[in-house]
C-alpha cells in the first residue's frame, strides 16, 4: 500500500514493502523510482522487537494512469520502456513482474520501474525466490516451466520480463488490459496459454510497434 507523506509532497511511503524488495529496487539504481529510507517499526511486546515497516521513495505516475501518455508520445515512451528493461538485465536482476502499472514516469518525465517484489537476481541460485505471478502478464514459457517442474510459479528469468514488456507495450497502444475477458477464469487463461496464445497483436495500429511487440511475446513462447 503506497501512502502520501504529511509535508513531503514529493515522496511516498509504501507500507508493508518487504526487504527484500527495496534491496532490489536500490540495487536497479536509474532503473527505478529511487529509494530515499527505510521505515523501522518497533513492536509493544517482549522487547519491542524491531522491524522492517515499509521504505520511503519518490512520488511518481504509473504509465498505467488514465492520461499520462498521450498517444503522440507512445512510441517514445515504448523505447523508453524497452531500454529500463534490458538495461535492468545488464545489472543482472530479473524484475519478475513487468506490467504497464509498474512501470512510472519520474518527476522528469522518464520511465522507471518499482514493485520489485517478484524479483531476483540472475544469477542467484532459484531455489530461494519465493513469490507470486500476475496471471495474465505471465510468459508461456513460466507456464510450461512450472508445469513440468511442478513449482507454480516457476522463478522469473529474463525471457519473461520481456514478455511482460510486450504486453506492457501492447496495453499502452490499446488501453486493454491484457486478457481481461478472462480476469475471473484462470483455467480458461491458462489453457489458452497452453496453446501458446496471446493478445491479438493486430489491434495495434503502428507497424513498427505491432513488429516490436511479436517479438517481445515469441521470446516468452507466444506462437504468433
Amino acid at each position: 500500500m503506497i501512502y502520501r507523506i504529511k509535508g513531503q509532497p514529493s515522496k511516498v511511503f509504501k507500507f508493508k514493502g518487504g526487504f527484500r524488495e527495496y534491496q532490489l529496487q536500490k540495487a536497479a539504481g536509474d532503473c527505478a523510482i529511487p529509494v530515499c529510507g527505510k521505515v523501522i517499526g518497533k513492536l509493544n511486546i517482549g522487547n519491542g522487537r524491531l522491524y522492517f515497516d515499509g521504505f520511503i521513495m519518490d512520488l511518481a505516475t504509473p504509465l498505467s494512469a488514465p492520461g499520462a501518455v498521450p498517444p503522440s508520445q507512445r512510441r517514445s515512451i515504448m523505447h523508453q520502456m524497452i531500454h529500463v528493461v534490458e538495461r535492468l538485465h545488464t545489472r543482472g536482476i530479473v524484475h519478475g513482474d513487468v506490467k504497464l502499472e509498474n512501470m512510472l514516469l519520474d518527476n522528469q518525465g522518464l520511465v522507471r520501474l518499482c514493485d520489485f517484489g517478484e524479483g531476483r537476481y540472475v544469477d542467484e541460485d532459484e531455489r530461494v525466490w519465493h513469490g507470486a505471478t500476475t496471471m495474465p502478464f505471465e510468459s508461456l514459457n513460466r507456464l510450461q516451466r512450472a508445469e513440468e517442474s511442478g513449482r507454480d510459479p516457476s522463478p522469473p528469468i529474463v525471457e519473461d520480463d520481456m514478455f511482460g514488456l510486450g504486453l506492457s507495450i501492447w496495453q499502452l497502444h490499446t488501453g486493454e488490459t491484457p486478457h481481461g475477458e478472462f480476469a475471473d477464469d484462470d483455467i480458461e487463461l491458462k489453457e489458452r496459454q497452453r496453446k501458446g496464445q496471446t493478445v491479438d497483436v493486430a489491434a495495434v495500429q503502428d507497424p513498427e510497434t505491432r513488429e516490436i511487440i511479436t517479438s517481445l511475446l515469441r521470446m516468452g513462447g507466444a506462437r504468433i
